[in-house]
């Protein structure tokens, strides 16, 4: 559910799909185009209406908690909401859910739809578990023993939902999409698809506001989430006592789902094998009380916690075009990311953000104290990353080119 819906009808806020949020943002300012945004709910939350400026709203049940599984009663959900509405352009974000597949098994509004690559799940599930030790990838917690959802149950969820977003985009007559690695991605898999470049418009407060070496706290260092082996924070708590070697005050603030929790008998049993990793090691490495796991932010938070820190690391296995290196580029704050995916397109290596190996804690480190270190370097950095991002993410072009697009596949459907 959006935010802004959200609020107004007493639901579920959520930080979470920031560049959905962007968008919607211009088009409502514009104000051009009669909008309706249909998202998924549980059971309960089914709902339909008109907010006080227009939009259309639709809730329809779908179950998020298990993205794997197909469930074709979606099909008539999503056929009944565009019979209501009658849209000339489908614009669906979440390939990795099962409403993608099923808004493009509804064949009579299939034409309209326009999917938006957002992560390749195929490359995900290939890299899922991240270099973890054989150990803890064959191990299961309590948790993870009721919920069936160890590290080989989760790897195994991702190649499910990677073959049915590759059955999706089999059927898509369009995608628009904003790196060289997702046009890759779709033309291996439906060379027929069209293909839109179209680049994310970020979450309104990102534009406003400037990270200072003056301002920030010294070597502290943030990510922006770290709840999956896919996001490579064990990388990172591997590099830190090489960085605390140098910087013995060095801290690493951790945003999103905090899968290490804290002490106490309910929050042990709550524990996933990831998290007991995560915790282990940095038992064994001596910096439990260097790296903090701060839970979900809200926008407002999410940008202090940016400010207040040195650097932004990045060091995901895959991604396409991350928008929280977006926003922290945007501030200017200095970056280091892992050189994967679609990340090569959104900025020029060594010059706008710092790159290494995905996986090499020995690089990693590297980057990291080369910024801690040198100011100056640290500094062309922003400067450099900040006005890339500026244009990557310019709100009125990228809204001019969303609107282009849905008057391109408008125009082409009669």
């Amino acid at each position: 559910m959006p935010a802004f819906l959200a609020d107004e009808v007493d639901g579920k806020r959520t930080n979470k799909e920031g560049w959905i949020a962007g968008a919607l943002d211009v088009v409502r300012r514009y104000g051009e185009m009669e909008l309706a945004v249909a998202f998924p709910v549980r059971h309960d939350e089914v709902l339909h209406g008109t907010t006080e400026d227009g939009i259309t709203y639709y809730g329809f049940y779908e179950d998020s908690d298990h993205p794997e599984h197909y469930d074709a009663s979606v099909e008539s959900a999503l056929g009944m909401i565009c019979d209501e509405f009658r849209p000339e352009v489908i614009h669906i974000y979440g390939t990795e859910f099962p409403h993608t597949l099923a808004m493009l098994k509804v064949a009579e509004w299939r034409k309209r739809a326009i999917v938006h690559l957002q992560g390749v799940m195929r490359e995900c599930a290939e890299v899922y578990l991240s270099d973890l030790p054989k150990e803890v990838t064959e191990r299961a917690t309590f948790r993870d023993m009721v919920r069936k959802d160890s590290l080989w149950r989760q790897k195994e969820k991702y190649e499910q939902r990677a073959a049915n977003e590759t059955e999706a985009l089999k059927m898509a007559m369009y995608a628009c999409g904003r790196t060289a690695f997702d046009k890759a991605f779709l033309e291996s898999v439906n060379p027929e698809c069209t293909y839109f470049a179209m680049n994310e418009t970020l979450r309104g407060s990102f534009y406003s506001g400037q990270w200072s070496a003056q301002n920030c706290t010294p070597h502290r260092i943030v990510m922006s989430q770290g709840n999956i082996p896919l996001k490579g924070v064990h990388h990172m708590i591997e590099a830190m006592p090489a960085i605390r070697k140098a910087y013995p005050d060095a801290e690493l603030y951790v945003a999103g789902d905090n899968v290490v929790r804290d002490a106490g008998v309910v929050n042990r049993l709550k524990l996933s094998e990831y998290g007991k990793y995560l915790r282990d090691r940095m038992e064994a490495l001596g910096v439990q009380n260097a790296v903090h796991f701060v839970g979900q932010q809200s926008e407002t938070q999410m940008k202090e916690l940016y400010l207040s820190a040195q650097v932004y690391v990045l060091p995901s296995m895959v991604e396409n075009s991350p928008n929280s290196l977006g926003e922290a580029m945007l501030l200017g704050m200095p970056c280091v990311a892992a050189r994967v995916g679609g990340i090569p397109s959104m900025a020029e290596e060594g010059s706008e953000v710092a790159f290494f190996t995905a996986g090499h804690v020995e690089e990693l480190t590297e980057q990291v104290l080369k910024i801690l270190g040198d100011p100056a370097y640290a500094e062309a950095l922003s400067v450099a990353g900040h006005k890339r991002a500026a244009l990557t993410f310019d709100k009125e072009a990228n809204y001019r080119m969303l609107k282009w697009i849905y008057e391109t596949v408008s125009r082409e459907n009669g």
